[in-house]
């Protein structure tokens, strides 16, 4: 039943991850340090946070959307509303900011829309390598035991598509 909502509201992109496959960790310094800080209690955010055997801030469901800074403005107001609307339910959030450069040259920009949700940074592009993203925006959406449940680009807009697949986590 999950399945069939989640192929309804995402197309699948490159091949390097799959649906039921596990979810490859990373640990990445953290754009907004302070919201990082009241995720986790560091500047960096880390998948196995969240998810996993040993999970210091267990998820139900973690998304982990990939983007950047061109488009990604509209794409974070989307994630914050999503972020109000599933952090009470064990839902968590991570933005993976793509794309060359330091945090300083994005850390202003991030700081200013006042995300309640950590926001990464892979300037060399390694995890987003490992992921097989190839397009932007790109999600993933990762179980509470580091399976991946979903993976895609929205079809219709980002705020549907992902609601769609989330509440499916509590259908189950």
């Amino acid at each position: 039943m999950l399945l069939a909502l989640l192929n309804l509201a995402l197309a699948v992109p490159g091949p390097a991850l799959h649906v039921g496959d596990s979810a490859l960790l990373f640990n990445l310094p953290a754009v907004n340090e302070e919201a990082a800080l009241q995720a986790v209690a560091r500047t960096s955010v880390a998948l196995s946070d969240y998810t996993g055997v040993m999970p210091g801030f267990p998820a139900k469901a973690v998304v982990v959307h990939f983007l950047k800074r061109e488009g990604g403005e509209a794409q974070l107001a989307v994630l914050e509303r999503l972020h109000k609307k599933y952090s009470p339910k064990g839902v968590r959030l991570i933005a993976v900011l793509a794309g060359p450069g330091e945090i300083s040259d994005v850390s202003g920009w991030v700081e200013g829309q006042h995300l309640g949700f950590p926001v990464v940074r892979d300037a060399h592009d390694i995890v987003v390598s490992r992921y097989g993203v190839n397009q932007y925006p790109t999600t993933f959406v990762v179980d509470q035991e580091g399976y991946v449940a979903a993976i895609g680009v929205a079809r219709a807009d980002l705020e549907t598509s992902l609601d769609t697949v989330l509440q499916g986590f509590y259908s189950r």
